[in-house]
C-alpha cells in the first residue's frame, strides 16, 4: 500500500540514531507536565478549577478511549504494524512492549488539551503545549524511532475529534460538574 510505504519513507528519513539519546527525555517526559499545568489551574481559581478537570476528561478520553478503539479497529481491520524499533531493529532507548503503535496516544492526549487550552483562552498554556507537545514531542517520538510518523498524525486527528467532543458537550458537563461537584454557584460560567 502506498500510504505505508510513504509512512515508511518519512519516519526513516526523520530517524536519526545519533539524536535519539538526546530527544528521549522530550519524547518521553515532556507529557508530564499537562498534569502539572492541570494541577496549577486546578488549585488557581474556580474558573480555572473547571477548566482543569474539563481539559482533564476530554483529555482521558482521548488518550484511554478514542486511541484505544481507533487501535483496535484498525488492527481488526488492517494488519499488525509494530513499533519500528521493534520491526526494523531500530535501537530500543527504552522497554516497551510489542503492542499497538497507531495510533500515538501521546499526540492524540497533547492534542486535545493543547486545543481545549486555546478554546478556554489560555493562549500561553496553549502556545507552550502546540510547540513543546504537539509538534517537537511528537516529532521526538519520531525520531527516536517509537513511532511511525503516521501513528502522530492518526494522534492528531484523534485530538482534534475528542476536542469536537467536548465543543458539542461543553455544556452539559458545565452543568454536570456544577450539579454534582462542588461547583454548585462558585463558577461563572466558561
Amino acid at each position: 500500500m502506498w500510504l505505508l510505504e510513504l509512512d515508511k519513507t518519512i519516519t526513516f528519513w526523520l530517524y536519526k540514531e545519533q539524536l535519539s539519546e538526546q530527544v528521549n527525555y522530550l519524547a518521553s517526559y515532556f507529557i508530564y507536565l499537562l498534569p502539572l499545568s492541570l494541577i496549577y489551574l486546578f488549585f488557581h481559581s474556580y474558573k480555572d478549577r473547571l477548566v482543569a478537570i474539563k481539559v482533564l476528561i476530554i483529555s482521558i478520553f482521548s488518550w484511554k478511549v478514542l486511541s484505544y478503539l481507533t487501535g483496535l479497529i484498525s488492527y481488526n481491520y488492517f494488519e499488525f504494524r509494530d513499533r519500528p524499533f521493534a520491526t526494523y531493529g531500530i535501537k530500543e532507548l527504552f522497554f516497551e512492549r510489542p503492542e499497538k503503535a497507531f495510533p500515538s496516544d501521546h499526540a492524540a492526549l497533547l492534542a486535545t488539551a493543547t486545543l481545549c487550552f486555546f478554546y478556554y483562552k489560555y493562549p500561553r498554556l496553549g502556545w507552550f503545549f502546540l510547540i513543546g507537545g504537539v509538534i517537537v514531542s511528537s516529532f521526538a517520538r519520531v525520531v527516536i524511532g517509537f513511532h511511525w510518523f503516521g501513528d502522530v498524525v492518526g494522534g492528531w486527528v484523534i485530538g482534534l475529534i475528542a476536542f469536537g467532543v467536548l465543543t458539542i458537550f461543553d455544556r452539559s458537563i458545565n452543568i454536570f460538574l456544577e450539579k454534582f461537584l462542588l461547583f454548585r454557584g462558585n463558577v461563572k460560567k466558561v
